[in-house]
């Protein structure tokens, strides 16, 4: 099934919706600095809703292993993670994954997503968001993609919600966030909605 989906770590993702402002792309090397500085200025904004950051977090060493970890995840077919660029300057500007990537009786991932604090109320999320669910469902073939989110994260919210994902429930102290464990509401959306 793998090589007839022909997905590697130089697949691309084109967003419609966005008129063409962004793009999804696997993470590269060339990444490492704006990755890192974006995150490093924006770790006050992404705090309260993202598990702790743990000792070297922003490091060269740190990027390069999850570069590998990503290489072999996708060739693995269990995650497929892409970075959200604008399209007309290759300018990183979030990110948005599928994780936990399950085949058989499941056919199911996990989505996350995360935009810099200057690009947010743009639709860049939401356009991710939707190109990565079609991905999802129109080339790995899944029939079920949930996220997770807290119920003060009214921004999070309301990207699932305009992109057709559905609340199922409540996940009590389903991640550690700031030292504590976070209830998260369910979300999910299903090939046929």
């Amino acid at each position: 099934m793998r090589d007839a989906l022909r997905i590697t770590t130089a697949t691309q993702i084109a967003v419609p919706g966005t008129a063409g402002l962004i793009r999804l792309r696997h993470p590269q090397w060339s990444d490492y600095e704006q990755w890192a500085n974006i995150r490093r200025s924006d770790a006050d904004y992404l705090r309260p809703w993202e598990p702790d950051w743990l000792d070297g977090h922003l490091s060269r060493s740190s990027y390069r292993l999850r570069l590998s970890r990503f290489k072999k995840l996708v060739g693995s077919d269990r995650a497929y993670p892409f970075h959200i660029v604008r399209a007309d300057t290759d300018t990183l500007i979030g990110a948005v994954n599928l994780t936990h990537v399950e085949r058989g009786a499941a056919q199911s991932a996990r989505l996350g997503y995360w935009v810099a604090q200057a690009h947010t109320n743009r639709g860049h999320a939401r356009g991710a968001v939707r190109a990565l669910t079609r991905f999802a469902f129109e080339t790995l073939a899944l029939h079920r993609v949930e996220a997770a989110v807290q119920a003060d994260n009214a921004a999070s919210v309301r990207v699932l919600e305009a992109s057709q994902y559905q609340r199922e429930g409540l996940a009590r102290g389903l991640l550690k966030i700031n030292g504590d464990w976070a209830d998260h509401l369910i979300y999910a959306r299903l090939r046929g909605d």
